[in-house]
């Protein structure tokens, strides 16, 4: 079982690993693009401080994307994480729509800092409170599939 899910998760991910498809929709390029365009939409005002900053969506999220979020948080937390994704038909569009949670679930800390404390904050993500990413990434996945997304304006955080 285990195998043949690996085999069928690998079927619809090759494209993504293929060079010669990077800079298309399909590759890790575009689909780095694909959350860039979100963030945009969802959070205008992050986008707009991390384009300011000179931070690429390539810099943190390639990572992400591709290590499905292993690397971010605990392995029990990335099994309860993975199953919400591998249980959905638009299981790849969630990924992005969770990594898009993310960085608005921190957002007044990435507003608060320069092109360094970016990076630092999210190759070092510093909030693993997956139910509450769980909960803003299911909200944006609604909203995103019934083409609301960003037209509520993300609830700013509290600094703890």
């Amino acid at each position: 079982d285990a195998f043949f899910c690996f085999t069928n998760l690998m079927a619809e991910t090759r494209d993504s690993f293929c060079q010669s498809l990077d800079s298309t929709e399909a590759g890790v390029r575009g689909t780095i693009a694909q959350l860039s365009a979100l963030l945009a939409i969802a959070d205008p005002e992050l986008h707009a401080h991390l384009h300011a900053e000179k931070v690429s969506a390539q810099f943190f999220s390639f990572r992400w994307l591709t290590l499905l979020l292993s690397q971010e948080f605990d392995l029990p937390d990335i099994l309860r994480i993975w199953d919400s994704f591998f249980a959905d038909e638009r299981r790849f569009r969630f990924v992005l729509l969770w990594c898009l949670a993310m960085l608005v679930h921190v957002r007044e800390v990435l507003l608060a800092a320069d092109f360094a404390g970016i990076i630092k904050t999210l190759q070092r993500y510093p909030d693993p409170d997956v139910a509450a990413l769980h909960r803003l990434a299911s909200r944006f996945y609604a909203q995103d599939r019934a083409g609301t997304l960003g037209q509520s304006v993300p609830a700013p955080r509290r600094a703890a």
